[in-house]
């Protein structure tokens, strides 16, 4: 045997389809096994994009992949906006959860008012600072 380094997307979508294909054997029928779905809502001021989040569902968890507000829009409530529509889309397509990473500089404080939990963080990444993992549940209405 031997270990060969490749960054080929076509190894990574061989690598992933076949831990998928082992994790769709061992869930209950009740886990929602669709094809990976990815999702986004954005803000547009006339039509220039200032806003947005990023997102993917598996599993019946949504992970936010990228969220960003134009700086000069940030502490006016856009943000927060674009949040709750995010989760109203998880809502919709029956996920359980959310979760997502945040560094120290970039906005950890906002998600915890926002009703997020941390589960984890790394001390002195990227350099300074931490990165923060947060999840927030789901309620069906």
């Amino acid at each position: 045997m031997r270990i060969v380094e490749n960054n080929t997307l076509e190894l990574q979508a061989k690598i992933k389809d076949k831990i998928v294909a082992f994790g769709n054997k061992k869930l209950p029928t009740t886990i929602d096994t669709l094809p990976e779905s990815t999702f986004g809502c954005y803000l547009y001021d006339e039509d220039k994009l200032v806003g947005g989040i990023a997102a993917h569902c598996f599993w019946n968890i949504m992970h936010i992949d990228f969220f960003w507000v134009d700086e000069n829009l940030r502490g006016q409530g856009q943000g927060r906006k674009l949040l709750a529509e995010i989760e109203v889309i998880a809502k919709r397509e029956h996920c359980k959860a959310i979760h997502l990473e945040t560094f120290s500089f970039e906005a950890p404080n906002f998600y915890k008012k926002n009703g997020y939990e941390e589960f984890g963080k790394i001390k002195d990444v990227p350099i300074l600072g931490c990165e923060y993992f947060f999840f927030k549940k789901i309620i069906e209405s």
